[in-house]
């Protein structure tokens, strides 16, 4: 098996991977609606295009010569355990159906391992899917960063947008605050989501801006109604957000709030964890 660096040239390949399993139809924005930018080539390449510019890391496994499995993963120096650190997020794996259960997945990541030890990473993080956290676990990552409950907030009556002040922010702006809403992955996978990773027309921020002393995001939702919300600071800043997303015509956000902080009459649909591994 050999593990390597991808390059624009794998998205075919790439692609086959993410969709081995998937009955693909439609157009590509229902094909983004889906399942992401994995879905089709199209939305692929514009997307390891911006990891790559942004010096990130996505690579994959070859076996015979065939791309079998991906992975990306983010770096950043960021809020963690109460301290600045320098994290590689591993946002994204997937192996191909049909060589699973051959090691491939542990391959890529000790791969990310190596690379992120060349970079000076201080620890490993990821957000796993329930059924794959004992993978991970049996990899060392055994600390808990995060708990949160993915839910839908409704925007009637909350907030006064008059709090709100509308204008654009950079990673510097944010780095040393925490992600209190909306944490799907690291903060800078998701800094990087909403403002790097954009495809016109089909995934994009809708608006952004400060509340407070916290910055937010407002990020469609490819296929669905309503938007999706970050925020960046103190949870008391999200009040005037949700005023403010209601203002531009939305019934409702979906966003994560970390477990015991639930409010704004939230409905409950999915929880997440974040584990990290310590490498240094």
């Amino acid at each position: 098996m050999r593990i390597r660096t991808a390059t624009l040239e794998d998205v075919n390949e790439i692609t086959e991977v993410h969709t081995a399993e998937e009955e693909l139809e439609g157009s590509i924005f229902q094909r983004y609606s889906a399942g992401g930018p994995w879905m089709s080539v199209e939305t692929l390449a514009i997307h390891i295009n911006n990891l790559l510019l942004d010096n990130q890391l996505v690579a994959v496994a070859e076996l015979d010569g065939k791309i079998v499995g991906e992975v990306e993963v983010l770096f950043s120096k960021e809020p963690v355990l109460g301290r600045q650190m320098r994290i590689a997020h591993v946002d994204v794996i997937e192996v191909h159906p049909h060589y699973r259960g051959r090691g491939v997945g542990r391959a890529l990541m000790e791969f990310i391992e190596d690379i992120s030890r060349e970079r000076r990473v201080e620890m490993l993080t990821v957000q796993p899917d329930a059924e794959a956290e004992g993978f991970y676990k049996k990899l060392g990552f055994d600390i808990e960063l995060f708990r949160g409950t993915t839910v839908w907030v409704l925007t009637n009556g909350l907030g006064n947008e008059e709090d709100v002040e509308i204008r654009e922010f950079k990673w510097d702006d944010i780095k040393n605050l925490e992600l209190i809403a909306g944490r799907f992955q690291s903060s800078y996978s998701t800094f990087f989501s909403a403002f790097k990773d954009n495809i016109a027309g089909i995934h994009y921020t809708v608006e952004a801006g400060k509340s407070g002393d916290s910055y937010y995001a407002l990020r469609n939702l490819p296929g669905r109604e309503g938007v999706a919300l970050l925020l960046w600071g103190e949870l008391d800043d999200v009040r005037p957000v949700l005023g403010r997303a209601r203002s531009l015509g939305y019934g409702e956000v979906l966003t994560v709030l970390p477990s015991g902080r639930i409010s704004f009459g939230a409905k409950k649909i999915g929880k997440l964890k974040i584990l990290g591994k310590l490498l240094i």
